[in-house]
């Protein structure tokens, strides 16, 4: 889609400067290797210092309009969290347990080495 057919009306024109902002804070977020998502508070917030009028009750339908849409998962209303797309955990690939095993072992193999 293109920004034109979002800024005919003041509405879209409100979506297109959210989602500049939204766009904003998720480069942000990535950045700082920080959490890929934000309290609906904060969110909101942010969504009003640049002159949108977001509600807690309307948050949700906002979200789900395109451009958000495609930067913002559904809003699940008793999380109080607004999360961004691919809010996934990463894979770590061990546990805790095993990786104090591997630093044992190459601890112990390091010490053998230098007597």
């Amino acid at each position: 889609m293109l920004i034109r057919e979002f800024v005919d009306a003041k509405s879209g024109l409100d979506l297109v400067r959210l989602a500049a902002i939204t766009k904003l804070i998720i480069n942000r977020a990535k950045d700082q290797s920080a959490q890929k998502q934000m309290s609906q508070d904060a969110y909101i917030e942010a969504a009003r210092s640049i002159g949108v009028n977001v509600t807690p009750d309307t948050l949700g339908d906002v979200i789900s309009q395109e451009p958000l849409s495609n930067l913002l998962e559904p809003l699940d209303p008793n999380s109080g969290v607004v999360r961004f797309k691919g809010n996934t955990e990463a894979d770590t690939g061990m546990s805790v347990d095993q990786a104090q095993e591997v630093v044992n072992s190459n601890a112990k193999a390091a010490l053998r080495r230098r007597q």
